[in-house]
């Protein structure tokens, strides 16, 4: 995966991570925790799953753009974010004193 590939993960998770941080705040860091997932699982998925033995039946699936393969790619990082949105949502808890 070339430089290029990888500065377009980084922006469009950071945008996701954006997004979510302004429609529900809930923690300060919010945005941080879904990049670094989605960049990570958009990364992992592109670089591990067409190279992989374990899931050869997806080996080279769907177009790339400068070694990256986008379908495995997005899909996996954007399954990883959602888990980590879902994680966070009720990340921060409030108790009413008795």
């Amino acid at each position: 995966m070339g430089f290029t590939a990888f500065a377009g993960i980084l922006i469009v998770a950071v945008v996701a991570g954006a997004v979510v941080q302004i429609l529900e705040k809930k923690i300060n860091y919010d945005w941080l925790i879904i990049a670094v997932t989605g960049t990570f699982g958009a990364y992992f998925a592109s670089e591990t799953f067409p190279g992989s033995t374990v899931f050869q039946a997806i080996k080279d699936f769907g177009p790339q753009a400068d070694g990256f393969y986008i379908i495995p790619g997005v899909m996996f990082g954007a399954i990883l974010a959602l888990v980590a949105y879902l994680g966070t949502r009720n990340l921060t808890v409030t108790t009413s004193a008795a």
